[in-house]
Formats: C-alpha cells, structure tokens, sequence
C-alpha cells in the first residue's frame, strides 16, 4: 500500500480511530501509519485536541443519531472537497 493511501485511509478513519470504534487490525496500522508520518500524526493529534475541549466543555453527550449524522456530513464534506 504506498504512503498516500494509507494518508487517505487515515484521513477517512480519524473520527472513528479517535473515537475508539473500528476493527482492530485495521486501527493498529492507521496507528503504525500516524507514528511514521508527520502529517498523519499532525492531523491525528489536531483531532484528539478538538475531542478534549469539546469533552471538557460539555455536560453531555451528544445523543448518538446526531453524533452519526454530523459523522456522515463530515465525510461527504471531505470528499465533495478533496474530489
């Protein structure tokens, strides 16, 4: 697999890799991947920072119906926008 396409995979990925969710084979090589690449690790930690002070800024969880739409939005996004 060469190293842009494993970029995308983890760029695809980061909410649930960040998130916990997910094979685990397939978030121990996105995890391989982030260590060896700056971008990726860069991208990653941005991600884990956002999840922190939304965390420690919110009583509540979001309900999970909305946590998945705004998922799902987020990924059309990306794509409209890399395409």
């Amino acid at each position: 697999m060469s190293k842009k396409s494993q970029c995308d995979d983890l760029v695809r990925a980061l909410y649930e890799y960040v998130d916990g969710a997910g094979d685990a084979q397939a978030r121990a090589q996105l995890k391989k991947h982030a260590e060896e690449c700056p971008s990726c690790l860069e991208a990653l930690g941005i991600e884990q920072q956002v999840r922190e002070i939304l965390r420690s800024s919110c009583c509540e969880q979001a309900p999970t119906e909305l946590r998945a739409r705004i998922t799902r939005s987020l990924r059309i996004t990306r794509v409209e926008y890399r395409a």
